[in-house]
């Protein structure tokens, strides 16, 4: 469901959602001529400043590689170059590769809520937001 979801809404369009506004940008990871990972941000909905980090994905083949970290660190940068004062993301309590991964980063975990759907709250899925403090460029 979440794919199919994901499949209407950004990832319809990847060029207009990511590649035609200022602060937004799609990356793709490579190896092997083959796509091992992908990773998005866009300015964020809540707070002015922010970057918002979506769309992290790693083939399960590649995972533990560096792959994700290297695509974060990508985030980071571009975030750096456009001025931004953090980059935020949100992941389910489930992700726990994910978590532990953002958190090698330097991600910090700063809120948790309970996903604001009907099974999110009859089974009380867990949504983490996470925090990266971007240094400022000198």
């Amino acid at each position: 469901m979440y794919i199919e979801h994901c499949l209407k809404e950004d990832l319809l369009d990847i060029r207009t959602t990511y590649m035609g506004s200022k602060g937004s940008c799609f990356w793709v990871a490579e190896a092997d001529e083959c796509v091992v990972g992908t990773v998005a941000a866009r300015p964020s909905d809540e707070q002015e400043g922010e970057l918002m980090l979506k769309r992290m994905s790693v083939r399960k083949d590649y995972r533990g590689l560096g792959v994700a970290k290297a695509l974060c660190q990508a985030v980071i940068c571009f975030a750096q170059q456009q001025g931004c004062r953090a980059v935020v993301l949100n992941t389910l309590m489930v992700q726990d590769e994910a978590r532990l991964m953002y958190e090698r980063v330097g991600f910090e975990k700063y809120r948790d809520d309970v996903l604001p759907t009907v099974y999110g709250r009859l089974a009380n899925v867990t949504i983490s937001k996470y925090r990266y403090g971007v240094p400022r460029r000198s």
